[in-house]
């Protein structure tokens, strides 16, 4: 799967995008999976340890910024992280 970062600044915030062209979030899951050890089942059995966007919350709190997960049209998911310049 391909992944895709972008940095950009729009006014007074970074902006940091990461897209992939996986099978995207459902619905159901996209607020959880910034709680601590929450994890979607992969398709290949394993399982992640539901840290990493918890972390990036919490980073983007203590900094004033904001994070948010969307579901890109044709399959694949971005993560958008905004912090204050």
């Amino acid at each position: 799967s391909i992944v895709r970062i972008v940095i950009e600044r729009e006014q007074a915030q970074l902006v940091l995008r990461v897209s992939d062209q996986g099978p995207g979030v459902p619905d159901y899951a996209r607020e959880r999976v910034f709680e601590r050890f929450y994890s979607l089942p992969r398709p290949d059995g394993a399982r992640s340890s539901g840290l990493g966007l918890s972390f990036v919350r919490e980073v983007a709190d203590l900094h004033g910024g904001s994070i948010a997960l969307v579901n890109r049209e044709g399959g694949g998911a971005i993560a958008e992280l905004r912090l204050p310049v």
